[in-house]
């Protein structure tokens, strides 16, 4: 597990999350989306896979069929969903 902070620009706030460092990006998003709606009272609207995973420090997008590891996701790391 690792420790990340994801901001999401549609809700305008950042949220930390630990996360499973092996498990695919594709089910991180998934996860996410669900938490961020659940915590702002509120329902994604559209298709949760055209949701994306972002790095902030070199605004690099993360690829869904890869884990956190494999794309060097480590403890600390600051992410954008949009």
């Amino acid at each position: 597990m690792i420790l990340v902070d994801v901001y999401v620009p549609a809700v305008g706030n950042v949220y930390d999350f630990q996360l499973d460092e092996e498990e695919k990006i594709s089910a991180i998003i998934e996860e996410i989306g669900e938490l961020v709606g659940q915590k702002e009272h509120c329902k994604i609207v559209g298709r949760i896979e055209d949701l994306l995973l972002c790095t902030r420090e070199d605004k690099r997008i993360l690829r869904k069929n890869l884990s956190l590891a494999a794309e060097g996701i480590h403890n600390g790391n600051s992410l954008i969903m949009v």
